[in-house]
């Protein structure tokens, strides 16, 4: 996007700012889900207050997903390095007070990673990362958890697939939604759905043989490129409902705030939004606080990513 024409619909305050030297960055904050009789099960509303991961200088993280593994929770997401203007995948655990630790870089490669989908089939654990600026949608195997991956598969899909979330899940085929990014401008998106099958011979050798089947068809409300078409976080289910996080941008700023729906057989209808005044994050001024980008959670935990601006060092 234009640099200048954004800076000239930024709003006043957040312009004076960065003139100043601040620097938009993000943040991964938790909050225990609530659970309370008669609180607000709407997911990232209500006063508790998140807990932001203490502040990296030259890093951020971003796109935090969960992963449950052999009894532990374990957070994965994209630790992007200002210096060198990419990312890598990270992994750390949640510990049940809420607390994270040993953060740590999991999967670097010489291309952009991030929005790192960890998931289980077939006794195996698997990543698809986001990649889309190479062209392919790629398929990693675990080696070893959580520090050792290996590439299975490159998908020349040549398109600029970000934001891969599971749909459905069979012992031979994984149903995936991808939003792919509109070449003239990054702030649209529209959804691409793909099966994930590998090969049903018992005999094949360990890992299987992948392929990857366009299934395009998704909701026709959502075909178009549009504003709000991005996935933000993994489906859950909230008060029984199956529910979908999406990003929302605007004409001139990424990321902005939360859009979830309730899938309801093969449509879905909006649930309820979530936008930075609706949250509060320690230690953030609310003014400084300027856009929610992602959302996953589980039975103890809810977890956002926050862009805000901050002062250099």
């Amino acid at each position: 996007m234009n640099q200048l024409y954004r800076a000239l619909h930024m709003p006043p305050k957040r312009l004076l700012k960065k003139i100043a030297g601040q620097k938009e960055i993000y943040t991964i904050a938790v909050r225990p889900a609530p659970k309370a009789q008669g609180c607000d099960l709407m997911p990232a509303m209500g006063s508790e207050p998140f807990i932001p991961m203490p502040y990296t200088p030259g890093v951020w993280y971003a796109d935090p997903l969960l992963y449950h593994y052999e009894g532990e929770r374990w957070l994965f997401c994209e630790a992007y390095d200002m210096a060198a203007e990419r990312g890598s995948i990270a992994a750390a655990k949640l510990e049940d007070s809420g607390k994270i630790t040993g953060m740590r870089e999991v999967l670097k490669e010489d291309f952009h990673l991030s929005f790192p989908t960890v998931f289980d089939w077939n006794n195996e654990i698997w990543m698809i990362p986001e990649t889309g600026t190479t062209g392919f949608l790629m398929v990693y195997h675990c080696l070893e958890f959580p520090d050792e991956w290996e590439l299975v598969k490159k998908f020349p899909v040549n398109r600029n697939l970000c934001d891969t979330i599971i749909l459905e899940k069979s012992d031979y085929r994984i149903t995936l939604l991808c939003s792919e990014i509109k070449q003239d401008n990054g702030l649209y998106t529209r959804y691409r759905r793909y099966d994930l099958c590998r090969n049903e011979d018992p005999m094949m050798e360990d890992p299987p043989e992948l392929s990857l089947e366009e299934d395009e068809p998704f909701n026709l409300q959502h075909r178009e490129y549009s504003l709000e078409n991005r996935n933000a976080g993994p489906l859950f289910l909230c008060n029984t409902r199956l529910v979908r996080p999406a990003q929302v941008s605007t004409k001139v700023d990424y990321g902005v705030y939360l859009q979830f729906w309730a899938r309801h057989g093969a449509s879905e209808v909006p649930l309820c939004a979530a936008a930075p005044q609706n949250v509060t994050i320690e230690g953030i001024n609310p003014q400084d606080l300027i856009g929610i980008h992602t959302y996953c959670r589980d039975d103890d935990f809810e977890i956002i990513d926050a862009r805000y601006l901050r002062k250099p060092e």
